[in-house]
């Protein structure tokens, strides 16, 4: 175990008084801004813990901008709550934005509020496009601000690093899972989405239809219907893909549809059709329980919500950088019986606690202030 760094340890490193050093970490007493923040940065380096928080010499204000009205979000709102509820001590000023769902123009009217308004630090967002928010986001890094994107990219923009799933992959492993229930048998899969353009509803359509042409699988996966909501993509099941001939297969590529593609199966019998739904809720556990969903896949919306609040605020204060600029949270099959909402939500919010008391003992990064979470 190597030594323990001290007060008197950075003093020397720096070459000033170790009052100054002192002052600097308990944040009582004149230091100069600039000196302050490079003796924090530089404890950090060495691996100094503060017994305490340091007060920031200059406030930073964080905004968080991404979708509501939905169970899905709802989860994501959790993890970016935890997360501001702990850096709050640092002075951090921290503003949170919804829209309704993935909206283009709603976001890009806060944007352009923003943009104009008083200067942000950072900014935490879920974008509605891949491409279409660039230059807000460019123009935001132009101007100092240090974006971060979560759940939908934007990789061609000035973001810093992106947290969330890979929906190409995560398509890709719903092709998976019909080659292993459907083997080579023939047939018609329906995707079913709320938005048809949504980034990621795409990418996972666009992993899945890869992952069939390039096994050469006997599945027409060419078949995608919009539907708003949960008694829509049960009358859509009902009434249209039960009476489609060949059918052997339904990707639910969003949150919102395993419901009604539940309850319209189990009232017309499952008919030897496999089910991929997305996410987990109680509300559609019980067709998962009982094998009318065969498997949803998890892609962890707490974490997402969490990590990229936790990120950011470390590069802002510490210069904390990834390894890559992607950040990919694996996508997660459930099966029947191999586990539920209330565990696979635990497990997310241990995790979280578990990064953030590791956080507080290496260097550039941030430990928890104020002790664990609420």
């Amino acid at each position: 175990m190597g030594k323990k760094v001290t007060i008197r340890d950075i003093a020397k490193e720096l070459n000033v008084s170790i009052a100054t050093v002192s002052r600097a970490l308990s944040g009582k007493g004149k230091v100069n801004p600039e000196l302050r923040e490079k003796i924090v940065r530089r404890a950090r380096e060495l691996g100094y813990t503060f017994s305490g928080v340091f007060p920031l010499p200059q406030p930073k204000r964080v905004v968080v901008l991404f979708p509501t009205d939905a169970f899905f979000w709802d989860k994501v709102e959790e993890g970016v709550s935890d997360a501001v509820r702990s850096f709050a001590p640092w002075g951090i000023h921290f503003e949170m934005y919804r829209t309704q769902g993935h909206n283009l123009g709603e976001q890009t009217t806060i944007l352009e509020k923003l943009l104009h308004g008083e200067r942000i630090d950072g900014l935490a967002i879920v974008p509605s496009d891949l491409t279409r928010l660039d230059y807000f986001i460019n123009a935001f890094f132009i101007r100092g601000t240090r974006v971060v994107t979560f759940n939908v990219d934007a990789p061609l923009s000035k973001r810093v690093f992106y947290v969330g799933q890979h929906g190409g992959e995560a398509g890709r492993m719903a092709g998976r899972i019909f080659q292993l229930l459907l083997g080579n048998r023939k047939g018609v899969i329906y995707t079913l989405t709320t938005h048809k353009q949504a980034p990621s509803h795409v990418m996972r359509w666009q992993g899945l239809t890869d992952f069939v042409r390039e096994r050469g699988l006997p599945y027409d996966v060419s078949r995608v219907v919009e539907v708003k909501g949960e008694e829509e993509a049960y009358r859509v099941v009902k009434e249209e893909l039960l009476k489609e001939e060949g059918l052997c297969g339904i990707f639910v590529s969003t949150a919102f549809g395993n419901c009604g593609v539940g309850r319209a199966l189990k009232e017309s019998g499952k008919q030897g059709i496999v089910v991929v739904g997305n996410d987990l809720a109680k509300e559609w556990e019980t067709y998962l329980e009982e094998g009318i969903i065969d498997c949803c896949l998890y892609q962890y919306p707490y974490l997402q919500g969490f990590l990229s609040l936790v990120f950011l605020v470390q590069h802002l204060l510490f210069g904390f950088t990834l390894d890559a600029p992607t950040f990919y949270l694996p996508t997660i099959p459930i099966f029947s019986g191999t586990s539920s909402s209330q565990s696979v939500q635990q497990f997310e919010r241990l995790l979280s606690r578990t990064l953030l008391w590791e956080a507080g003992r290496t260097p550039q990064t941030v430990s928890v202030p104020g002790g664990e979470l609420p």
